[in-house]
């Protein structure tokens, strides 16, 4: 099974060479669609910025998934990542509520493109059939919009050479 895990461009961490994502986390305060139904080793991940530009691309290498009574529960489990100290990413997320947190590994950038129907606020998407795979990763034209995502995406690399 492959899943979509949406993130702000701002928190996106790794380098020119290789992203450092290192997990996809989901809180929400009702079951979420990882936490019923869990992501399994070998899964694939797709990167998909906020906005619908797919930039990058991994596998889980083991998930949790449970109730947490407090955030810093669900943070815990990225201790050493960049992730960890995005304080950003953690804020205005539910106090107490369901989790699944996965580790990926095989990350890699992928030449960027425009995919995926509206998420609603989901940062994490299970492309559990057919029609939902195809409506999440088949092509479609940009968005009309003034912000450009692909080219503040170029830039965010460009400052990570190393």
């Amino acid at each position: 099974m492959d899943h979509v895990v949406i993130r702000k461009l701002e928190q996106l961490t790794g380098s020119s060479r290789a992203p450092q994502i290192a997990y996809a986390v989901e809180t929400r305060d009702r079951p979420g669609p990882a936490h019923k139904n869990g992501a399994f080793p070998n899964d694939g991940v797709w990167i998909q910025l906020r906005g619908g530009l797919f930039v990058a691309k991994a596998r889980i290498e083991l998930c949790w998934s449970g109730e947490y009574s407090h955030i810093n529960e669900v943070r815990s489990r990225t201790k050493g990542s960049p992730l960890y100290d995005l304080i950003a990413f953690w804020g205005g997320r539910p106090k107490y509520g369901y989790a699944a947190v996965a580790s990926l590994r095989h990350e890699s950038w992928i030449d960027p493109f425009w995919a995926g129907p509206r998420s609603y606020g989901y940062e994490w998407v299970l492309l559990d059939d057919d029609k939902k795979r195809s409506s999440w990763l088949e092509g479609k034209p940009p968005p009309r919009t003034k912000d450009d995502l692909a080219k503040a995406f170029e830039d965010w690399k460009a400052t990570k050479p190393w």
